[in-house]
């Protein structure tokens, strides 16, 4: 072999001591080989020393169990995988259909383009900020997402993120180090005990208005009172049981319907509980009213009569979509005087009286079917300063000490 050869050979290929195979390529690129999994890959440099470095981070990795194999896959491509084959099956429908808006109206736009393995917690800290700050709302409205709105998102993406790295398509979350705003706790709206009096009196000139009552008294939210059936209802133990919701939710799947009505377990495993009936002397007789006039709607109509079993319902036994029980709502507001507001104030009313009355905190969290109680008590913490008091003044511990 000549000396020119011998050196050509010598300058392609050099094993190093621990940094597989290098070599230099006719374009004078240089080239490191490793084997992963049984593949042979490669990483590139300009110079040796800059191949030297990168392949010894790869052997220590491979050696470490924390390689990642180098991919071309974009965060945009990666949250519609992760959205289709994990969350989908997993959550319900009403969450897919934000999850779906938020990455199609949101992320995508801002982030989409960008390397999986590229994403950086700046990155991540930059776009949540700007959308605070402007969030090109898709409502059309001004200003930027509200707090709940941002930890929402990161909430998502964090999810998306974990994922990724449980499967081996990046190392670390970055979502993990981003600073998140802090909720605003907005002050809870409740009616009167004046206000609520006028809209029970109102409810009854109506035949719908048992639903409203049913949700001051026991804080059932407008989903799980549409979806109540009356197989849930046991009078004779005086126990409401909440199983399902109904609610109409975004189909983003579906080409030819916008919506459509869903009925599912309710928000959270916690929500799937037992209320007893209060005033039972009042509210009973109210339902028993109202099964009377749906038998005899049922007797009227016959076979067009659906007969859904759902305990709010109309004249032809079919549930009762939510846009139109919250039209009602504020039509029995209007005619019991009360200013406009949305259903869900009817839940805070409950848990607002209950705890003004003296209820304990973690039984009022279970009627509600919070998560534990400190949920109850962060919302309905202006509630409590008189039974605080009342607490404070059960101690009655003599004092032998003198002022």
């Amino acid at each position: 072999m000549s000396t020119k050869t011998k050196t050509k050979a010598t300058k392609k290929k050099v094993r190093a001591n621990g940094e597989g195979t290098i070599r230099q390529r006719k374009d004078g690129i240089w080239e490191g080989l490793y084997t992963h999994n049984g593949k042979r890959k490669s990483v590139y440099g300009k110079t040796r020393d800059i191949v030297v470095a990168k392949l010894n981070k790869v052997l220590h990795d491979i050696r470490a169990g924390s390689y990642i194999e180098n991919h071309s896959l974009t965060f945009g491509q990666w949250l519609d995988k992760w959205l289709k084959t994990y969350a989908k099956p997993n959550v319900r429908a009403s969450t897919y259909a934000s999850y779906e808006t938020y990455i199609r109206g949101h992320v995508k736009p801002a982030l989409g383009k960008i390397k999986l393995q590229n994403l950086s917690t700046d990155h991540l800290q930059e776009f949540l900020n700007e959308k605070q700050e402007d969030g090109s709302r898709l409502d059309g409205g001004k200003g930027g997402l509200s707090s709940k709105t941002i930890l929402n998102l990161h909430r998502m993406i964090h999810l998306a993120l974990k994922q990724a790295c449980r499967i081996g398509l990046i190392k670390n979350n970055v979502a993990d180090d981003v600073i998140k705003p802090k909720q605003i706790r907005r002050e809870i709206d409740a009616f009167t005990v004046d206000e609520q009096e006028r809209i029970v009196n109102a409810c009854l000139k109506h035949r719908l208005g048992v639903g409203i009552i049913l949700a001051l008294y026991t804080g059932v939210r407008l989903g799980e009172l549409l979806g109540l059936l009356w197989s849930d209802i046991d009078l004779d133990r005086e126990i409401i049981t909440i199983r399902q919701n109904l609610g109409r939710v975004p189909t983003p799947d579906d080409p030819n319907q916008k919506t459509k009505i869903i009925v599912g377990p309710p928000k959270t495993a916690k929500s799937q509980r037992e209320i007893p009936i209060p005033i039972q002397d009042f509210l009973i007789p109210l339902m028993v009213k109202l099964r009377k006039t749906q038998c005899e709607e049922r007797l009227l109509y016959g076979a067009d009569y659906l007969n859904e079993g759902y305990v709010i319902c109309n004249e032809r036994g079919k549930h009762i979509e939510p846009r139109t029980y919250t039209d009602f709502f504020k039509k029995v507001l209007k005619e019991a005087g009360v200013p406009k507001t949305n259903f869900h104030v009817t839940r805070h009313t409950m848990a607002t009286r209950a705890l003004e009355l003296g209820n304990d905190v973690k039984v009022v969290a279970d009627i509600l079917g919070h998560a534990d109680a400190s949920t109850t008590l962060n919302k309905y913490a202006h509630a409590l300063p008189d039974h605080k008091r009342k607490s404070m003044d059960k101690f009655s511990i003599p004092l032998r000490a003198k002022i």
